[in-house]
C-alpha cells in the first residue's frame, strides 16, 4: 500500500515528499489533476492525487501571449461561473458568494480574478498521490477504523494485526480492507465515512462533529455494516458487545464548510449541506475543469490583441474585412491625425513628401512624375488599411445586429463566442491552410491536392486518386478537405467541481449552486495552472456555404438571412447577423423557433463526431484520444489528435491507407444508423450508441447534435418549429444537387 510521504531534510528546510505518478501529461493535467481520486490497476489501493510540493516546479514554457490569453480567458470562466451560479440567490433563501466560487477569486460578492503574479503555469509532470480515505472495515467482524493521517496509519500499522479480530467466533480470520466509499459535496469538499456528523454548535459558536461516541457506553468503537448492495443502506453501530445500544445509526454526513457559512441556519438548510456517499471510481467524485484554444504563430500574435475589450473597432474592422461586409475610406484628415496620435509620424511625412513632388511636378507639367508619384500614393494608402493591425482602420459598414453582438460578447463564452472562433480560424489559415510547403511538406496537404510526401508514388495513381477524392468530398459537400501537419494547441487545467460538472444543479427539488475550486496552493504561495501545449496531426474540412445556404432554406429556419451566393458578403458574415448565445454550460439552451445559426452549429458538431467515428474505426486510434475544434462561421471544424506523446503519424497513415474508402464510408447508411432505433431516432438523433462520443473528446458537452441533420429525420430537441417533424438531412440536399 502507498503511504504519505514523509518530511525530509534539505538544505535545512522541510519538503514534502510524495510518491509520483508515471502517467501521461494530459492524464496527468485531467482525470489526475489534484484532488482526484483513484486506484492503481487491479482495483486495489485508493488514493488521492497532490500538487508537486517541492522547492522547484516544472514550469511552462510559454510564450507572453500564451499566458495573457490564458490569463483572459480565466477572467471570462470566473466571472461566468460566478453569475451563472450567484443567479440563484434570493432574498427568501440566501446564497453565500463562497458557495459558488473559490474564495481566492472573491471580493465580497465580487469576482476578484487572480494577477498572473498569483498563478503559475505548470507542465503537468509532477504529480503526487497519498493513500486516501484513510478508512477501514474489517469483512469479518464488521469492525470500523479511520485513521487521521498516512502518518497515523503507518505508526499503528499493527492494528491490523489478524489476532486483534474482536469476532470470538472467528478468531484470528480478520480481513480489513480499505473503504473507497466517500462523501463529498458541490462545494468540492470531501470527507471519509465517520460515524459523527457535522453539525453548527450554537453553545461553541463552530462546527463540531456530533456521534463520534456511543451515547450510552461512550465507546470510540464503531461496526460498519455493507451487505446491502446500496450504498445508501450502509449503517454504523456500537462495537461494544456488552452496551444495550444496539440500534442503527444513519449513513448520512453533512458538509463541514456549508454548514459553516449558514451557522444558526444549519438546521433549516439541511437538504443543502447533506453530503452524498459514492465510490471514489465514480466520474462525479471529481471534475477537472479545463479550456483549450488554438496557438497562435508569432507572426499573427497581433490578431490575439483584437479580443480585448478596449479593441472594439479594431473588432468590427477585423468581421468586417473578413466577411466582406466593406467600408469607407477615412478621409486624409482623419488618416493624418489616426497616424500621429498612434507615433506614425514618419508615414505621414512619407506622404506629405510624396504631395510636395506631386506639387512640384504639376508645375513643371511633368505628367510621367505626376502618374508615378500617384501610384506611389496609392500603395501607400493601401498598405496603410491592409496592415494586420491596420495603420488607418477603414470604417467598417457592419450590420447593428453584429456591432451589438460584439458589443454585448460577455454573453458568449470564448470558447463559444463566433468573433473569438473567426478570429482563431483567421490564425490557423494564415500559418497552416495557406502557408507555403517546405522541402517538397506541405504544413497543410489537401487530399485533392496532395504533396510529394503524402501522394502515391505513381503518378497516374495520383491522379486518379485524386480524381475521386474531389467526386466525394462533392457528395459529402465539402470544398475544403486535408492533413493539418501540426496542429497547435494549447490546453490548461485551471480547477475542478465535485457532483456536478455545471455552475448549478437540481438537488431534492431545489437549485443549488455548484462551487468552483481552485487547486491548491504550491511551496510558493501560487496556485498552480496545469498547461498542455501540442502539436499533432488533424484533419481540416470546411463544407461548402452554397449547400449550407440551400440546407438551411429547405428546413425552413425562421432567421434565415437573405443572401446572395454571389455576391461579396460571405455566409459566415450573415450567419453572424443571427447569431444566438447559449452560454458557457448551455443556460440558454432553450427549446425555441427553428435557428439558423444553431443548426449550422449542430451539422458541424455532428459532422465532426462522424468524422472522430470513422478516424477510430480506420486508425486503430481510441475515440478517446480524439478531440474536436468548432469554427461556426467560417463552416468549419478540425479532428485531432488529443495526445501529448510522440505522434506517430496515425491520421496521415490513414489517409495513406484508406484514403478514399474512409470518405465512402460516410456515404453509407450503416454510417448514420443507430443500434437504439426508433428509441434514438425520435429521442434526439444522438445518444452513446450513435454519434456522442467521450466527454473528455467533446467541446460542446455532446449537446447539440443529431444525425438527423445529416440523413434526415425528427427535427434536434432544441427545434420548437418543426417539433415532431422530419427534417431533410444535409447529405440529402447535397445528393438532390448533384443527382447521386
Amino acid at each position: 500500500m502507498a503511504t504519505k510521504g514523509k518530511f525530509l531534510p534539505d538544505d535545512d528546510e522541510k519538503v514534502l515528499s510524495t510518491p509520483r505518478m508515471a502517467r501521461s501529461r494530459n492524464q496527468l493535467a485531467s482525470a489526475y489533476a489534484p484532488g482526484a481520486f483513484f486506484t492503481f490497476e487491479g482495483g486495489l489501493g485508493a488514493c488521492i492525487a497532490l500538487p508537486d510540493l517541492s522547492s522547484s516546479v516544472d514550469e511552462a514554457s510559454l510564450e507572453d501571449e500564451t499566458k495573457a490569453q490564458i490569463l483572459l480567458r480565466l477572467k471570462e470562466i470566473w466571472q461566468s461561473w460566478f453569475s451563472r451560479a450567484y443567479e440563484l440567490n434570493e432574498t427568501q433563501r440566501v446564497i453565500d458568494p463562497k458557495l459558488c466560487l473559490d474564495e481566492a477569486l472573491l471580493k465580497g460578492a465580487s469576482v476578484a480574478p487572480l494577477g498572473g503574479h498569483q498563478m503559475t503555469f505548470i507542465n503537468p509532470l509532477k504529480i503526487g498521490y497519498a493513500p486516501a480515505p484513510l478508512t477501514f472495515v474489517c469483512n469479518t467482524c464488521h469492525r470500523f477504523k479511520r485513521f487521521e493521517s498516512a502518518s497515523d496509519l503507518s505508526k499503528n500499522i499493527g492494528f491490523f494485526k489478524k489476532s486483534n479480530c474482536s469476532n470470538t467466533e472467528k478468531k484470528g480470520q480478520c480481513q480489513w480492507r480499505q473503504l473507497d466509499v466517500i462523501f463529498i459535496h458541490w462545494s468540492g469538499e470531501w470527507m471519509p465515512a465517520t460515524p459523527g456528523m457535522w453539525e453548527w454548535s450554537t453553545k461553541n459558536n463552530k462546527s463540531r462533529r456530533f456521534g463520534e461516541y456511543c451515547t450510552v457506553c461512550g465507546s470510540p468503537n464503531f461496526e460498519l455494516h455493507t451487505e446491502s448492495p446500496r450504498i445508501g443502506e450502509w449503517y454504523f453501530k456500537c462495537a461494544n458487545k456488552t452496551c444495550g445500544d444496539r440500534k442503527r445509526r444513519t449513513w448520512l454526513q453533512n458538509d463541514k464548510f456549508t454548514t459553516e457559512i449558514f451557522k444558526e441556519q444549519a438546521g433549516s438548510r439541511i437538504g443543502e449541506r447533506r453530503m452524498e456517499p459514492i465510490s471514489t471510481r465514480a466520474s462525479s467524485a471529481f471534475y477537472p475543469q479545463a479550456e483549450q484554444f488554438v496557438l497562435f504563430a508569432k507572426k499573427d500574435q497581433k490578431l490575439l490583441s483584437l479580443l480585448e475589450e478596449e479593441r472594439f473597432d479594431e473588432l468590427a474592422n477585423f468581421i468586417a474585412k473578413k466577411y466582406c461586409f466593406g467600408g469607407v475610406q477615412p478621409t486624409l484628415k482623419e488618416m493624418r491625425d489616426n497616424l500621429l496620435s498612434a507615433g506614425h509620424s514618419k508615414e505621414w511625412g512619407s506622404y506629405e513628401n510624396l504631395e510636395n513632388m506631386r506639387a512640384l511636378a504639376e508645375k513643371m507639367n511633368d505628367e510621367s512624375v505626376i502618374t508615378t508619384v500617384d501610384e506611389e500614393q496609392r500603395k501607400l494608402l493601401h498598405r496603410w488599411t491592409t496592415a494586420e493591425p491596420p495603420l488607418v482602420p477603414i470604417n467598417a459598414e457592419l450590420p447593428e445586429t453584429i456591432v451589438g453582438l460584439i458589443a454585448a460578447r460577455s454573453d458568449f463564452s470564448s470558447r463559444y463566442d463566433p468573433f473569438v472562433l473567426a478570429v482563431e480560424h483567421e490564425a490557423l489559415h494564415r500559418s497552416k491552410l495557406s502557408a507555403p510547403p517546405e522541402a517538397g511538406r506541405s504544413s497543410f496537404v489537401r487530399f485533392n491536392h496532395l504533396d510529394n510526401d503524402l501522394a502515391p508514388k505513381d503518378e497516374p495513381i495520383k491522379k486518379a486518386q485524386e480524381t475521386k477524392t474531389k467526386e466525394l468530398m462533392t457528395k459529402l459537400g465539402l470544398v475544403e478537405l486535408g492533413l493539418i501537419r501540426e496542429f497547435e494547441l494549447c490546453r490548461f487545467t485551471y480547477g475542478y467541481t465535485r457532483v456536478s460538472s455545471a455552475p448549478t444543479m437540481e438537488k431534492r427539488s431545489i437549485q443549488v449552486p455548484v462551487r468552483l475550486r481552485l487547486f491548491d496552493s504550491l511551496r510558493s504561495g501560487k496556485r498552480p495552472i496545469y498547461v498542455v501545449t501540442q502539436e499533432n496531426e488533424a484533419l481540416y474540412v470546411q463544407l461548402d456555404a452554397k449547400v449550407v445556404y440551400r440546407w438551411l432554406e429547405s428546413i425552413g429556419t425562421v432567421d434565415l438571412p437573405e443572401w446572395d451566393p454571389d455576391g461579396e458578403i460571405l455566409l459566415g458574415g450573415k450567419l453572424l447577423e443571427v447569431a444566438q448565445p447559449f452560454g458557457r454550460y448551455f443556460s440558454r439552451l432553450k427549446e425555441g423557433g427553428a435557428s439558423s445559426y444553431r443548426y449550422v452549429y449542430t451539422l458541424l458538431h455532428t459532422y465532426a463526431h462522424m468524422f472522430m467515428k470513422n478516424v477510430s474505426e480506420l486508425s486503430g486510434l481510441d475515440l478517446g484520444s480524439l478531440g474536436e475544434y468548432l469554427f461556426p462561421t467560417d463552416l468549419a471544424f478540425v479532428v485531432y489528435r488529443n495526445g501529448t506523446t510522440m505522434d506517430l503519424g496515425h491520421l496521415s497513415s490513414l489517409w495513406r491507407n484508406e484514403n478514399n474508402r474512409f470518405l465512402a464510408r460516410m456515404l453509407e447508411a450503416s454510417s448514420h444508423r443507430c443500434n437504439s432505433g426508433s428509441l434514438c431516432d425520435f429521442g434526439g438523433g444522438a445518444c452513446p450508441d450513435c454519434i456522442m462520443v467521450p466527454e473528455t473528446s467533446c467541446i460542446a458537452q455532446n449537446r447539440l447534435l443529431s444525425r438527423a441533420v445529416l440523413k434526415g429525420g425528427v427535427a434536434p430537441r432544441e427545434d420548437a418549429t418543426h417539433k415532431h417533424k422530419r427534417i431533410p438531412g444535409f447529405l440529402e440536399v447535397v445528393n438532390e444537387a448533384t443527382g447521386s
